[in-house]
C-alpha cells in the first residue's frame, strides 16, 4: 500500500507582528473548511485536536445543525464533546475554582488499624488502653522517685546540688596571689608523645591474684571482708624517702606520684574541686597533695546528672560515699588475693613500713620519663597484684566500683550483671567518668598488664557498713583507654604544659586549684609555710572517735583502713 504525501499547504508570513496577518487569502483557500475553534479556560485540560476513531455517522439525525456538515470534517468537531464544554455565561471562567475531589492517598507504612477502624474496632481500643496504662505506670514511677528524692534532701526548697557540693577543696586565703587561670578547653587541644619509661627502682611485695573471683556472679556473691590489720599508705611526693634520694642524685627535675599525675591528666573530666601543691626548689619541681586532700578519697557519681543529698551526714552524700568508696576499694584489693604467704618480693621492701608490720599487697615502681632534652620526670606508680599467665608475669591493678542505691543510677546490678554487663559499665562510665579515667591513667603509668574492676554493692541500700562482691571483670588498660576515649598523647600534653608553666615561676610554693563551678584551674602563689601544720580534721562524735595514727620510724603516717577512722567504729 502506497500512501500519498501529506500536504501542509501555504503558511502566510506576517512581517508586521505575531500571529497570522489580518487578511490572508492563501490560508483560507488551503485550510480545511468547517474546523471549529474550541474555547477553553486555563483551569481546563486540553482535549483532542482530531479523532478519526469516532463513528461520525452515529446519531447525526438527533443532533442539531449536523445535516449540512461534511462527514470528512466531523473528526474536528468537538461541539458535542465534554472535553470542551461551551459555557453559556462568559463570566463562569472568572468564578471557576478547581476542587480536588480525589480521596487522600493512604500511607505506605504505619499501623493500618488507624485507617480501618470500621472493620476492626477492637484492635485500636486495646492498643490505646495498653499505651495509656504504660503512661500511668511511668507517671507513678516518676512521682515515686520524686518523693524519694525529696525525702533525702535536707531542704526541698534549696537549689540543686551545685551550691552545696560544688565548693572549693581548699579555702582561698585573701593573701594568696592568683597568677593564672587555664580553661579546660585549651587542654583538649594539647598533645605530646613520650618514649617508654625507665624503671629506676621497684619496692614492696605482691601477692598473687585469686582467679576464682573471675567466676563470681550475683547468684553466688561473696561477702566483702574487712582487713583491719593491714596498713595502707597515702604518702605524698616530698615525704617519700625514695623520691628524696632520687632528687639528691639528680635523677630528674620533676617529681610526682601516679595519683597526682592521673588527676592532672584527667582534669578536663573532673567536676568536683581538687587541689595540688607545687613546690619549686632550685631547678626541681615537686607536685604534692595536702594532708587530708580529696585525692585520698574516691569520688562517686561525680559526672552524674542525678543530684546527691546535700547533707554531709547523709549516707548518700558525696563526702560519705567518697569515704565508703575508699574503704571498699582498699578491702577489695586485699580480698581478691591468694593469702597463702606466697609473695613476689622486689629489690627493696616497702619504704613506708616498719619491720614486722603487716602491710597491704602493693609494689611501688619508680619510673622515669623523658619530657625534654634537659627535663625528666620521675613518678611513683603502684600495682596491687600479680598473676602468671602462660608462664609470663603480669601486673594487675585492683579497683572496685560501688553501688549504693540503684534508684540513683537507674540500673540494678543484681539483675543486669548477669545478662547486660555492658549496660552496667556504660552507666558507670556516664556517672563516674573521671574516676574510671584516673584508674586507667594510673594503670598506664604503672604499665599494668590488666585492670581488674570489681562490682561491689551494699547488702541493703540503707546499710553502708556491709557489702557484697557481685562480679569482677578484667580489661587491658590500653584497650579500655581507647574505649573511654582517653588519649595518651593528650594526657601527657596536659602534664607537659603545666610543667612548662611552673618551670617559668620563681622559687616558692604554689597551689593549683580546680574551680568549683567552672571548667578551669587556677594557680595561686601561697606562703612557704602554707598547708604544713594547719590541717585540723573535723572532730568525730564520741562514739566514732578512735586512736590517732602512729608515725613509724620514717615519720610517715601509717593508716589502717579508712573504715577505722570513719565507718568501722559503729559497726
Amino acid at each position: 500500500m502506497v500512501s500519498g504525501e501529506f500536504e501542509i499547504g501555504a503558511v502566510p508570513f506576517n512581517a508586521d507582528g505575531w500571529g497570522p496577518p489580518e487578511s490572508s487569502t492563501t490560508a483560507t483557500s488551503t485550510l480545511p473548511l468547517h474546523v471549529p475553534f474550541a474555547p477553553f479556560s486555563r483551569s481546563e485540560k486540553l482535549g483532542r485536536i482530531a479523532d478519526w476513531t469516532r463513528n461520525v455517522y452515529a446519531n447525526q439525525s438527533n443532533r442539531p445543525n449536523t445535516a449540512n456538515k461534511n462527514p470528512a470534517d466531523t473528526v474536528f468537531d468537538f461541539s458535542a464533546d465534554d472535553s470542551f464544554p461551551l459555557s453559556a455565561n462568559p463570566d463562569d471562567d472568572s468564578s471557576f475554582r478547581l476542587v480536588d475531589g480525589k480521596p487522600p492517598p493512604r500511607p505506605k507504612f504505619g499501623p493500618k488499624w488507624r485507617f480501618n477502624q470500621h472493620h476492626r474496632p477492637q484492635l485500636p481500643q486495646r492498643r490505646d488502653e495498653e499505651v495509656e496504662a504504660r503512661k500511668r505506670e511511668a507517671e507513678k514511677e516518676r512521682a515515686r522517685r520524686d518523693r524519694h528524692y525529696n525525702l533525702n534532701r535536707s531542704n526541698v526548697n534549696q537549689p540543686r546540688r551545685e551550691a552545696a557540693i560544688f565548693k572549693s577543696s581548699v579555702d582561698i586565703q585573701p593573701e594568696w596571689n592568683m597568677l593564672d587561670q587555664i580553661p579546660f578547653s585549651t587542654f583538649s587541644k594539647l598533645s605530646f608523645s613520650v618514649s617508654e619509661p625507665e624503671d629506676l627502682l621497684l619496692c614492696g611485695s605482691l601477692e598473687y591474684y585469686d582467679r576464682s573471683y573471675d567466676r563470681v556472679t550475683p547468684k553466688n556473691e561473696r561477702r566483702l571482708e574487712r582487713f583491719k590489720y593491714r596498713n595502707f599508705f597515702k604518702v605524698t611526693t616530698t615525704d617519700d624517702p625514695v623520691i628524696r634520694r632520687l632528687a639528691n642524685e639528680d635523677k630528674a627535675t620533676v617529681f610526682a606520684t601516679d595519683a597526682i599525675l592521673a588527676t592532672l591528666m584527667c582534669a578536663p573530666r573532673s567536676v568536683y574541686s581538687w587541689d595540688i601543691v607545687i613546690q619549686r626548689v632550685g631547678n626541681k619541681l615537686f607536685f604534692d597533695k595536702r594532708d587530708g586532700s580529696q585525692l585520698d578519697l574516691l569520688s562517686v557519681h561525680e559526672t552524674s546528672q542525678e543530684p546527691l543529698p546535700e547533707a554531709k551526714d547523709d549516707i548518700n552524700s558525696a563526702y560519705s560515699l567518697g569515704v565508703e568508696a575508699a574503704y571498699i576499694n582498699q578491702n577489695f584489693s586485699q580480698q581478691v588475693l591468694v593469702r597463702d604467704g606466697n609473695k613476689l618480693t622486689f629489690d627493696e621492701p616497702n619504704p613506708f613500713a616498719n619491720e614486722g608490720e603487716e602491710v597491704a599487697s602493693v609494689a611501688y615502681r619508680y619510673r622515669r620519663w623523658k619530657l625534654d632534652d634537659d627535663m625528666h620526670l620521675v613518678a611513683r606508680c603502684e600495682v596491687q597484684s600479680v598473676v602468671d599467665v602462660n608462664n609470663q608475669r603480669s601486673f594487675l591493678t585492683l579497683n572496685a566500683l560501688n553501688e549504693f542505691d540503684s534508684k540513683y543510677s537507674g540500673v540494678d546490678w543484681r539483675q543486669k550483671l548477669e545478662t547486660q554487663r555492658g549496660a552496667v559499665l556504660a552507666t558507670e562510665l556516664k556517672n563516674n567518668a573521671n574516676k574510671l579515667a584516673k584508674w586507667t591513667a594510673q594503670a598506664l603509668l604503672g604499665s599494668a598488664d590488666l585492670m581488674k574492676l570489681g562490682y561491689v554493692s551494699r547488702v541493703h541500700p540503707r546499710d553502708h557498713y556491709n557489702h557484697v562482691i557481685l562480679a569482677v571483670m578484667g580489661y587491658k588498660p590500653r584497650d579500655f583507654a581507647t574505649q573511654i576515649n582517653l588519649s595518651t598523647a593528650n594526657m601527657w600534653g596536659i602534664v607537659k604544659s603545666i610543667v612548662d608553666l611552673c618551670m617559668k615561676l620563681n622559687e616558692g610554693k604554689y597551689v593549683l586549684v580546680k574551680d568549683p563551678s567552672k571548667p578551669q584551674v587556677r594557680i595561686y602563689e601561697v606562703p612557704p609555710d602554707a598547708f604544713e601544720n594547719d590541717y585540723v580534721e573535723e572532730p568525730l562524735p564520741e562514739d566514732e572517735q578512735v586512736q590517732p595514727p602512729v608515725e613509724n620510724a620514717e615519720g610517715v603516717e601509717a593508716t589502717n583502713d579508712v573504715e577505722d577512722k570513719v565507718i568501722d567504729a559503729q559497726a
